[in-house]
């Protein structure tokens, strides 16, 4: 009986060891597949089987939008709330029981008090944005870091660089080698008969301030005065004229060779080895390499000259051709440090002013008393990550245990290192745990820092540093099932990228195509998937044309029973966008976009503003023009459209609006100017019948 009871005691000891485990989770999402929904369970699961009523404080959860954060916070609170009235039936309370093993009264009870506590200390429920997670980590810090505690945070950075550059160009005339060095470049411009405006170019290279790929190697040049550029300068143009003069050789042993064996420049394929050498003597700049086409192409198929040359002339150029292919691959080798130094001295001048922009930067920000949101990760980065961990949650007043991380493929490295330590030390202690969701294949945020293959190897089986960090296992999930879209549109896209991975030359992305599209449908049985292809386009405005035609004869074509706010139409660019919209609208399909949305682009809004600038301007025959023709649609004028707008066009200003007055339209334009301008507008909408 008692080895019986120390028995019990000792499995008892082991399972709740078991449950006090900390635990590292990642789980692969592909879209629709539940991600949402997956973490808010996992974060329900951890406040409902603690017994700790302010459990919420312990946790952190970073989304990558603050749309994403509201969703998730506005889910576990109604979740909460709908099990506080004990809902046996919903989906999510069933799932929980299942996997705790709790009853449906303790979910219940302990909703209700956790429900009760989250909205009596609201700001201490840490769903947030990984930019609001690190500003407040700064704010925190900002006395130690020397930094005021009321600073600002700019939101914006264009607008701050732009004006730091324009702090910089005002110097001209001020500070002589600054001056010469933009005076120069002005020229440079000119030359290559680009606009001798300089600001564009200067404002594109003082983003490499705030971009997290470029932090390193922007440090590197701190040191650098422009006299350093300068002479650098200098060094490269001197081995450009080498080079330069290395060509000519070539060209000249090339074009000697081809005149030397008497082989007519007509009898090469397309005169390609002639045109090249010449090119190499006169511009090399032009020249290209490529293996894909022109001359690369040739050498790489054997082919220099037709079929129907005469044997004579084959036979002349088939002795000089291994020597004319020695001097091309000579070429080659001498062009790619020639083009390099070309990319180079193209963007050396606004690289030797960095430091000034970025002095420039740090007085505007000082006495703004701002700081940039982008540069945040780098200060932590460079200040805060070999804090002890300990004294960072004491700055920051909360002890976070457990830490969810949604769009982890696009989290940034800098970011996901500065969190590392964080993590580090809570999954050290028990009962804490880290969740992170993610999926390689969305991953689009490269440009800011985000590195796709940071989630693959965390994602990955595989046992190394970069796919586990800490000292804990790792238990890896997928979520294989698409809830969200209709069957054909989910094997259409398993079809697609597993196919289409072939064509990858890395071997990691060829492997996360092939595992990474091997979704399931959910009940959505159904849907129909179409690939229409146009000719390709002989430049932007013949595009703008025939891509809108093309869709709206997709949509006059669709099936009847699809409403029209179930379509969807993606663009690569915002331009193209705005082309199928109007083109659209013209043709009197409504559409909803960002540029529909915005108050400038509302018709009847246009027609009140054509108004303003005719009654302001009576010659104004563009503003009368479209007045008549909104005016046509809107009244549902039944007459000719061009014998209704050719009878007023030419009226004058008080005939013009007695005209109109046939048509209902009762508007005394002698008052606009003699009432306040908000009643005056209130009239005309009134008049108009703008309101309807």
């Amino acid at each position: 009986m008692e080895l019986t009871i120390i028995t019990n005691n000792i499995t008892f000891i082991e399972i709740n060891f078991v449950q006090n485990q900390s635990s590292f989770q990642v789980y692969n999402a592909s879209a629709g597949s539940g991600k949402t929904f997956t973490l808010v369970k996992e974060y329900l699961k951890i406040l409902l089987e603690s017994n700790n009523q302010f459990i919420y404080q312990n946790i952190l959860a970073i989304t990558f939008t603050n749309k994403a954060a509201s969703e998730m916070k506005e889910r576990v609170l109604k979740s909460l709330l709908d099990f506080s009235k004990g809902n046996s039936t919903n989906e999510m309370l069933q799932l929980i029981v299942e996997e705790t093993n709790l009853d449906i009264e303790t979910i219940r009870q302990r909703s209700k008090n956790l429900l009760r506590n989250i909205l009596q200390n609201y700001s201490a429920f840490h769903i947030k944005t990984i930019d609001s997670f690190t500003s407040r980590l700064i704010k925190s810090f900002a006395f130690d870091l020397g930094m005021t505690l009321d600073f600002g945070v700019e939101l914006d950075p264009q607008s701050i660089l732009e004006e730091a550059v324009d702090v910089i160009i005002s110097k001209i005339g001020i500070e002589k080698e600054l001056t010469d060095v933009l005076v120069e470049f002005a020229k440079q411009k000119t030359i290559d008969d680009k606009s001798w405006d300089i600001s564009r170019e200067l404002n594109e290279i003082s983003m490499l301030l705030l971009k997290e790929n470029d932090a390193q190697e922007i440090k590197k040049l701190k040191t650098k005065s422009i006299s350093d550029f300068k002479s650098l300068e200098k060094k490269i143009k001197l081995k450009q004229r080498e080079s330069e003069k290395k060509f000519v050789e070539i060209g000249d042993k090339g074009l000697f060779c081809i005149d030397n064996g008497g082989v007519d420049y007509k009898d090469f394929y397309y005169t390609q080895f002639p045109k090249f050498f010449q090119n190499l003597k006169k511009n090399p700049s032009i020249i290209n390499f490529s293996k894909e086409k022109g001359i690369g192409k040739s050498i790489e198929n054997h082919l220099f000259y037709t079929k129907g040359k005469p044997h004579e002339a084959k036979d002349k150029i088939d002795k000089i051709i291994a020597y004319l292919i020695e001097l091309y691959n000579e070429s080659q080798k001498i062009f790619e440090t020639y083009f390099l130094n070309k990319l180079i001295l193209k963007n050396l001048i606004p690289l030797a002013i960095i430091n000034s922009i970025a002095k420039a930067l740090e007085e505007i920000k000082l006495e703004g008393n701002i700081r940039l949101i982008g540069e945040f990760n780098q200060i932590i980065s460079n200040h805060l990550r070999e804090q002890p961990a300990a004294f960072i949650y004491e700055k920051i007043g909360e002890k976070y245990k457990h830490y969810f991380i949604d769009e982890m493929q696009d989290t940034s490295i800098l970011q996901w290192e500065n969190l590392i330590p964080l993590i580090d030390n809570a999954l050290s202690e028990e009962n804490s745990s880290l969740l992170l969701v993610g999926d390689a294949k969305q991953a689009i945020y490269r440009w800011r820092g985000g590195k796709a293959e940071q989630f693959i190897d965390l994602s990955s089986e595989v046992i190394s540093k970069a796919g586990n960090p800490f000292q804990r296992d790792k238990l890896l999930k997928n979520l294989d099932t698409n809830f969200r879209s209709y069957s054909e549109i989910v094997d259409f896209n398993n079809r697609f990228f597993s196919h289409i991975s072939r064509y990858f030359q890395n071997k990691e992305y060829q492997n996360l195509y092939k595992r990474g599209n091997n979704q399931k449908h959910f009940e959505k049985i159904g849907g129909y998937v179409h690939v229409d292809f146009v000719e390709e386009c002989k430049n932007a405005e013949e595009r703008d044309e025939i891509f809108p035609e093309k869709v709206f004869e997709i949509i006059q074509n669709l099936d009847s029973e699809f409403d029209r706010n179930e379509m969807c139409i993606l663009v690569r660019k915002k331009s193209q966008g705005i082309s199928i919209a109007n083109y659209l609208n013209d043709r009197g399909i409504q559409i909803v976009s960002s540029e529909t949305l915005l108050i400038k682009n509302n018709y009847k809004v246009d027609f009140i503003i054509q108004l303003l600038r005719f009654l302001n301007d009576e010659n104004d025959g563009e503003s009368k023009l479209n007045i008549l023709y909104f005016l046509y649609y809107h009244l549902n004028i039944q007459k000719d459209k061009n014998e209704f707008i050719d009878d007023l066009v030419h009226l004058e200003h008080l005939n013009f609006f007695k005209e109109l007055e046939k048509y209902q339209i009762i508007y005394k334009s002698q008052k606009f100017g003699h009432t306040p301008f908000y009643e005056s507008i209130e009239d005309l909408i009134r008049c108009f019948k703008l309101s309807k």
